[in-house]
């Protein structure tokens, strides 16, 4: 079992319990519980069936979730969750599966209208009734309707990183049981999509039965669909589908980039070769019926005249008439990343102290991080006013002080107040190294209101940055309304930076946007959005955002050395713009 199976068991509990008015602190223990496991670097499965390292060790895991999680692993079920769901209406669970329809809601539709499923929801949004429901509105009412279908879908699209996890499971799984030559997993993810549907995976061996017969052993496979000796397909326990394919080495490179796609991608592909008189399937590029290439994607493209096209740039938008005038971009590589521009520690959200946060972006050879707890505002976080921020940043002054070779820029995640100003004073945020300015409240506000306030703030002297600019947390909430080619211009015009957050949740900038907004002349900054030290691998995932978005590390702020880093921050440059909010 993969940490983000156990994960998701306490995700459920907590909702279950949210949903029967649990104390507070219990749902969040539970929500704790699960983030906590789900970002957890080693498999949590390990430590239980090897009995050696205590669960306890991990931050957050006491006794009580220890003997929890050892249940979950080891029958794969837990007590507790099945107590609670047998309190509710069976159907109930489902409608969390609606985008948007988070367990308050959910509690209110049951509590108010007795809806106990996607059909009686659809009764009632009829009815004109769930209107009138305090949180709900026209546009809320739009949303369920287009996801009344996603209640009776059992599976769904999981996070990059949860995929992540157990892509690689799989892999060491087959690879263990020997007979693989190459293997690699494509589709969706091997083009880094914030979320995936399904895993297929492609394989060379010299005895694929033996490959087949492995595969279906793997530990979370709830369901063998199909077996045969050249392609298996098995669903785990989590709802992922996942497809292995065994193809012979003349053709691994053509079936890699064909289940690769995007189907787009593909299309512009064949066509082209149409146009040379060739023909392109999955087993190779064909003269008639003889093939000449099809053993490397590399060999593919370049009998096509092209260019090898990185995967995450696959999505049929002018990539291929970039290879074809070898104008294709330097993708940003996770090795050119220099420092992480948002995290935070225990002084407001965070699970980490300062000096941790720090030891862990040392043992990344970071040059520089920030450390961005939450202004007051944000009280669920327990936001710091002018008084805690300075005295952070004198802490932050005697750590630097030491010159350990990482430097920790004094800073501050800073909200955008509903009003448009922001939520502490110019003399404070002219003290800072580096400040993102972010919208938490007034997310319902119409997109007129919500564009006015990010483009006050990107006009600000002291704004650096503007973070997860579209405000969406993937499968749980839409962005917000914003017209973002205004933001784009100003960002662009007053050399106010844009974050591509990496943080699994987020995502954000989407990777269309960030595209968009590289051709109004906008810069970028890469983040993790880290609550703990061992968030700071995320910083891939924003790699990911980037490399999709056409990026290069010139077009990344933190590519650079602290020094250029400092200077070409507004604040460092002396371009100011009108102060807008503030």
């Amino acid at each position: 079992m993969q940490n983000p199976d156990i994960a998701r068991v306490f995700d459920e509990v907590a909702d279950l319990l949210e949903i029967q008015d649990a104390n507070p602190f219990r749902v969040r223990a539970y929500r704790n519980a699960a983030r906590t496991i789900r970002d957890f670097p080693e498999p949590i499965a390990e430590r239980v069936r090897s009995g050696g390292k205590d669960l306890t060790d991990i931050p957050g895991i006491g006794e009580d979730l220890a003997e929890k999680i050892t249940a979950i692993v080891t029958t794969g079920e837990l007590p507790l969750r099945q107590q609670l769901a047998a309190k509710l209406p069976a159907g109930l669970l489902d409608l969390l599966r609606i985008p948007g329809l988070g367990p308050k809601r959910v509690k209110l539709l049951y509590k108010k209208l007795k809806v106990k499923s996607a059909a009686d929801l659809a009764k009632v949004l009829d009815t004109g009734k769930v209107q009138k429901l305090k949180g709900f509105g026209p546009k809320m009412e739009e949303k369920m309707r287009a996801g009344l279908g996603q209640a009776q879908v059992t599976e769904r699209r999981m996070l990059l990183n949860e995929a992540e996890t157990q892509a690689n499971a799989i892999v060491a799984h087959v690879k263990d049981g020997g007979g693989v030559r190459q293997i690699e997993v494509a589709g969706s993810y091997r083009r880094r999509r914030e979320t995936i549907g399904d895993l297929d995976i492609l394989a060379t061996s010299g005895d694929s039965a033996r490959v087949m017969d492995r595969f279906v052993t793997y530990g979370e496979v709830a369901e063998v669909i199909s077996k045969g000796e050249t392609r298996s397909t098995v669903k785990l326990r989590g709802g992922l589908q996942v497809d292995l394919r065994a193809v012979e080495p003349a053709a691994y490179g053509a079936a890699l980039q064909y289940f690769t796609g995007s189907k787009a991608h593909n299309v512009e592909l064949r066509q082209l070769a149409q146009g040379k008189k060739l023909k392109l399937n999955e087993y190779g590029l064909f003269r008639g019926t003889r093939r000449i290439a099809g053993e490397t994607e590399a060999e593919i493209y370049d009998a096509l005249g092209l260019d090898w096209i990185p995967p995450e740039l696959r999505e049929a938008r002018g990539e291929i008439a970039l290879a074809r005038e070898h104008r294709l971009p330097k993708l940003v590589e996770l090795s050119d990343v220099r420092g992480d521009l948002q995290m935070h520690t225990k002084a407001t959200d965070g699970r980490g102290t300062i000096a941790e946060m720090a030891d862990a972006a040392r043992a990344l050879r970071y040059e520089y991080i920030a450390i961005t707890d939450h202004s007051k505002r944000v009280t669920m976080a327990l936001g710091l006013d002018a008084k805690r921020l300075r005295e952070q940043w004198r802490t932050i002054d005697e750590w630097n002080a030491g010159a350990r070779g990482l430097t920790l820029l004094k800073s501050v995640e800073l909200d955008i107040l509903e009003t448009g100003k922001l939520d502490l004073p110019d003399d404070v945020l002219a003290e800072a190294d580096y400040v993102v300015a972010t919208i938490h409240y007034g997310t319902n506000q119409t997109e007129r209101e919500l564009t006015r306030r990010l483009v006050g703030a990107a006009k600000h002297r002291w704004v650096d940055a503007i973070g997860h600019p579209t405000g969406r947390r993937l499968g749980e909430r839409e962005p917000y309304r914003l017209d973002f080619d205004a933001l784009a211009r100003a960002c662009g015009t007053a050399g106010c930076l844009l974050e591509l957050n990496g943080h699994p949740e987020r995502m954000d900038l989407p990777d269309t946007l960030a595209a968009a907004a590289k051709q109004h002349g906008v810069r970028f900054v890469l983040s993790t959005d880290s609550h703990q030290p061992n968030n700071l691998s995320f910083m891939r995932y924003a790699v990911d955002l980037a490399r999709r978005a056409g990026l290069e590390p010139g077009d990344i702020l933190n590519t650079r050395s602290l020094a250029e880093f400092r200077k070409g921050l507004k604040r460092g440059r002396g371009k100011t713009g009108k102060d807008g909010a503030g």
